[in-house]
């Protein structure tokens, strides 16, 4: 089951592939709801809906026909577009629309979908083409040979640069078919009703929801939808769309993604100063040992050679860092009532930290830390409670101090932080999770004691040989753990 969601407000731009970027621009985080009147929010989801088993051979050849008369003409426009530098306008697409009509033999309304999409993709190339292009600059002006190198081999490629291989989904429109409720038929509650190649004949294909499915559909309206083929089976994503009642935002709470902690995160409130329920830390323990004992596991199938187990296990590993990433999300959804979400951003970090760069152990935490999925699960989460989140670049956070502003610091252990400027001791993940959140205040907020909150009681302990005093153990015991994920150390 595959899900994505997100906020959308007055109508934004909206791409092809289901899903809608939304940004809240800084001018509407109030504080205050004027008149008492809540905005309507609108959700946007993507849900995949396996095909029912029961299809019949003739159906199945007949999309296996359509799918890929459809892909043929995506790549039609797609070299189009690389020839004459196509724009993606009505006017490349008038252009072009009676050669591409006669030589993929597609109805007209196929082929401006088939525009559609091979327009989204050539936009994204040439987006990230700019990026990589930006940085090979910035790697040139710094006379950094190695980063440069590196940047060379991972130039963004042209759509079909590795020749016309599977299928293009494309997005089905209310001309080309719909997604309906089943009133008679006992076999499924939905179907999908798809224009076929011959006009005026559409095909029905019946579905197989689940509960969530049908939970999710009779909530919302159908829009669009797409008929995906991945490992010889079809299934049809739908995106759904409903309003919900946005939230009064009265506090923004930052959140900084940790590699060894899954996030800590503050809440900060415009003219109060920081308490010790305002901080928590989410710990994925139970994450950690479990995708310990699948590669323990893998690793004494790949020594036996046993292939078969093997196989069965492939995507294991995978699916349960997922569930427990989104255990994570949920928490840190439902602890986030009536507050601005700012998540830290760590762009850039798994480039920076390439091969040859000194950093090994670094690197190896960063390849097992998937940062941007779990940002992901946030927004979608969050989307859903009607909460607005904002993924801000959390550059220069983690070695800022939040009290002075002054980069005069130190890290002693992963978790203690030390500012030599105001000789302030805290803990390094809250440190950056107040950094994060005070970039949407109208002024930063400090704490006014100079000690406490630097110690979380699970890693010091760990990693300190020395016997703590028993103010030092006071000082731990006033921070508010959430501890889901394993049992306290």
């Amino acid at each position: 089951m595959c899900v994505s969601s997100c906020l959308k407000v007055d109508r934004p731009a909206e791409n092809r592939c289901g899903r809608v970027n939304f940004r809240p621009p800084l001018n509407h985080l109030t504080f205050s709801r004027q008149g008492g009147v809540q905005k309507e929010l609108e959700v946007v989801k993507t849900v995949r809906v396996p095909v029912h088993y029961a299809l019949t051979k003739r159906k199945l050849h007949i999309l296996d026909k359509l799918t890929a008369r459809l892909s043929y003409g995506v790549w039609v426009w797609s070299k189009l577009f690389d020839e004459h530098d196509l724009k993606g306008s009505y006017m490349d697409r008038a252009r072009f629309y009676g050669r591409v009509k006669a030589e993929t033999r597609l109805p007209g309304h196929m082929v401006q979908c088939c525009f559609d999409m091979s327009a989204w993709m050539w936009r994204s190339h040439r987006q990230l083409h700019r990026q990589w292009r930006w940085k090979v600059a910035e790697a040139k002006r710094g006379r950094d040979s190695e980063w440069l190198r590196k940047l060379l081999k991972r130039e963004p490629q042209r759509p079909f640069s590795k020749g016309h291989r599977g299928k293009v989904p494309v997005w089905f429109d209310r001309q080309l078919g719909s997604v309906e409720r089943a009133e008679r038929m006992r076999l499924c509650s939905y179907v999908a009703r798809i224009s076929t190649l011959r006009r005026g004949k559409k095909l029905t294909v019946p579905l197989n929801p689940a509960k969530y499915h049908l939970e999710l559909l009779s909530r919302g309206s159908l829009k669009s939808f797409q008929l995906v083929k991945r490992d010889g089976k079809y299934s049809v994503h739908v995106k759904v769309e409903y309003s919900i009642c946005d939230q009064p935002v009265l506090a923004v709470r930052g959140i900084d993604l940790g590699v060894k902690r899954s996030m800590a995160s503050v809440t900060l409130r415009p003219n109060h100063p920081l308490r010790s329920g305002d901080f928590s830390i989410i710990r994925d323990g139970l994450k950690v040992n479990r995708l310990n004992r699948l590669n323990r596991r893998v690793a004494e199938l790949q020594e036996t050679r046993k292939w078969v187990p093997l196989k069965r296990i492939r995507h294991k590993r995978l699916n349960v860092a997922k569930h427990f990433d989104r255990l994570s999300a949920k928490l840190a959804a439902d602890m986030s009532q009536g507050c601005l979400v700012a998540v830290g951003y760590p762009k850039g970090i798994k480039y920076t930290n390439y091969r040859g760069n000194g950093k090994a152990f670094l690197r190896r935490l960063l390849t097992r830390w998937s940062y941007g999925r779990v940002i992901q699960y946030i927004q979608e989460e969050c989307a859903e409670r009607g909460i607005l989140v904002d993924a801000a670049d959390e550059a220069w956070s983690s070695v800022t101090c939040h009290r002075c502003g002054s980069t005069d610091t130190e890290r002693f252990t992963q978790s203690l932080f030390h500012c030599w400027s105001c000789e302030l001791w805290y803990n390094a993940d809250l440190n950056a999770a107040v950094n994060i959140g005070s970039r949407f205040l109208p002024a930063a907020l400090t704490r006014k004691a100079t000690v406490g909150l630097a110690q979380t009681g699970d890693e010091l302990d760990a990693e300190s040989s020395e016997p703590r005093s028993r103010k030092e153990a006071s000082w731990t015991q006033n921070l508010q753990t959430l501890q889901i994920f394993g049992q306290p150390r």
